[in-house]
Formats: structure tokens, sequence, C-alpha cells
């Protein structure tokens, strides 16, 4: 058994740590289940976010895959994906969701039929309020935006459509919320069950929004601090409104792709952001210094 600075390296399957992208750890599982049954919302799939009507769906991705039936996109029409950094990386769930329906791509062109907007880890996009004015569609994929904004404007405000995880903002398994300009949108399969559970956890959850936006902007800063004294620099910095949801460093010449699997095996979900020399780790409400001190750790003596 080999140790760095008194944490055990590549610990077994089942004794590994756990540390999501998501602020979930597996006590959750039974706080939320005491929350739908102590705090019991009803059935109607709908909640409120922002002064915007949301329907309930069992994911951001589910959420995009009603959007694009909505839209009745044709198998030739291209969806046009724009991204805060302008970086080409799109996550694969959200490829193949939009493969189901149509083609996509990363410039405009005279197949396109709608545009997607990533707000890249709870960064916004400068670019929605342009694009709304080509006269398409305009999708805000704000996964892991739900309370962040830009110029006072929130997600759904200048668009057609807007999607976010509750997964990605609270300590939940899965979780989703779909705007539509248009009115309600409703994910058929989704039971009553489902419904009045996700939407009692979103009535608890809700309720900490301030104290989940400073605590994820104090993580950012404890992670900013740290890493850039080992010359890890930030990708993205929160600007006024804008609330984290991962820490994005760059690592120039670093074998990334080998860090993932190294960080992975220790229980870290993680990632390369593709397409440029730069990656990803968790930044929610509940990581603190220690937890920062034990990636930073693993991460130097990966890459020594």
């Amino acid at each position: 058994m080999e140790l760095v600075k008194g944490y055990i390296k590549q610990p077994e399957k089942y004794r590994r740590g756990i540390f999501n992208i998501s602020p979930f750890v597996t006590d959750d599982i039974f706080r939320n289940n005491y929350i739908w049954r102590n705090y019991r919302a009803d059935s109607n799939p709908f909640i409120s976010l922002n002064g915007l009507k949301l329907s309930i769906t069992d994911s951001a991705t589910a959420a995009l895959d009603l959007i694009l039936s909505e839209l009745n996109l044709s198998a030739n029409d291209e969806l046009w994906i724009v991204t805060t950094s302008g970086n080409k990386y799109i996550s694969s769930c959200v490829t193949r969701t939009i493969e189901k329906h149509c083609k996509w791509s990363r410039s405009y062109g005279s197949a396109t039929a709608a545009i997607l907007v990533n707000h890249e880890f709870g960064f916004i996009s400068s670019e929605v309020e342009e694009l709304s004015g080509l006269g398409l569609p305009v999708i805000e994929d704000a996964a892991y935006s739900m309370y962040s904004e830009k110029a006072d404007k929130k997600p759904g405000e200048l668009s057609d459509y807007a999607f976010f995880s509750m997964a990605k903002m609270f300590p939940m398994q899965a979780g989703g919320l779909l705007y539509s300009k248009k009115g309600s949108v409703q994910q058929a399969s989704l039971s009553a069950e489902a419904a009045s559970y996700f939407k009692s956890c979103f009535s608890f959850y809700d309720k900490y929004r301030k104290h989940i936006i400073n605590s994820r902007l104090e993580a950012f800063r404890l992670y900013k601090e740290s890493f850039s004294r080992e010359g890890f620099m930030p990708r993205f910095e929160p600007q006024d409104g804008e609330v984290p949801g991962a820490f994005v460093f760059e690592a120039k010449g670093a074998d990334l792709d080998g860090l993932k699997v190294f960080l992975q095996g220790h229980g870290i979900e993680c990632s390369v952001f593709y397409g440029e020399e730069a990656f990803y780790l968790p930044c929610h409400q509940n990581i603190s210094q220690q937890h920062i001190d034990y990636f930073l750790c693993l991460i130097k003596d990966y890459l020594k």
C-alpha cells in the first residue's frame, strides 16, 4: 500500500471516497426520502423559478429531449451549438440526445434550424440576446446554471427554451427542469410519485439559495487560491451573478487523460475540458479546503 502525505493512493473499489460534481452523497438518499415523506408536495409537475413556470423532468437530458421533440426538427436539420468559451467540447449526453432528432453543428449554416447555447459550468454566454434576433428557436442549456445570471438576465428570459439540472445544483440523484416560452411542456412518462418527489426536494433546497450561491463562490475562491500557488490557473472566473458549477483549471503539457483515470480511481468525478489543456473538478456548496487539499495532493503526485 502506498501513501502520499497521509492519504492512501489507489484504494480498493469499495473503499474509495465519493466526490461528485453534484453535492449528492450517499446519506442524501435518506434525507431526500425524509423530505418527501414529511414535506410532501403535490404531484402537479410544475414549479416557479425566477418568475418562470418550469415543468419537472427526471433529468436535464430528458428536458432537452422534450424540447427537441416539440421543435419537430427533421433528420437533415442542424442544431447550431454555441458555448460560453467558444471551445468545441460538448458533453456526449447532449450530442447523443440531439442525434435522436437531427444533426448538430458548431457553426451557422443553411441547414441551421435552431440554436443551443451551452452555459458552461455555470458561466453564462453573452450571446443569447444577439442570437435571439436571428429568428430561430434558441435553447439555453443551463444544466449547471440554475442560479447564474448575466447583466441581470437569467436563463430563459431572452430565449425560447431553457433547461436546468436539479441534480447538479442540489444533493439529489436526478431531476431536471424545463422552460418553454410557448407554454407547458410535460414529460408524459414522469409518474405522479416522481413529480411529487422532485417538487418536494426542489421546494426544500431552493429555500437555501443564498447559502448555496455563497458557498459555491467561497469554494471557488479557495480553489483559486490553492491551485494558483501551484501554477494551475482558473480557466473560467465567475463574474457578477455567476455561480460556478465546476472548477476548471489550465494544466498545459500535462497528461490530463491519465489524470482523469487516476482521480476517478479515487472516487473523484472529473474530466478533461477537451479542446483545451484544461481539467475540471467538483465545485459545489459542500466543497471545503480539505477536499481541495486532497485533490491537489493527488494531482501533484500524479503529475510529478
